[in-house]
């Protein structure tokens, strides 16, 4: 992601686009970098993350 949002409908709508199909993608990989020496881009990460893992994400 390059932006930060916390909000899950953006998420989805984000990650969604990624999805969109076509004929040379095989997989999909969703790097999402955090800077958690901001208190507030360490909340909002947090919030992307049950975001994610409510679409059906697993997280490494």
């Amino acid at each position: 992601m390059t932006m930060p949002i916390a909000w899950k409908g953006t998420l989805a709508q984000y990650v969604g686009r990624l999805h969109r199909q076509h004929d040379d993608k095989k997989d999909v990989l969703v790097v999402d970098y955090v800077d958690n020496t901001v208190p507030v881009l360490a909340r909002m990460a947090a919030k992307r993350r049950e975001g994610y893992r409510a679409l059906g994400y697993m997280i490494e």
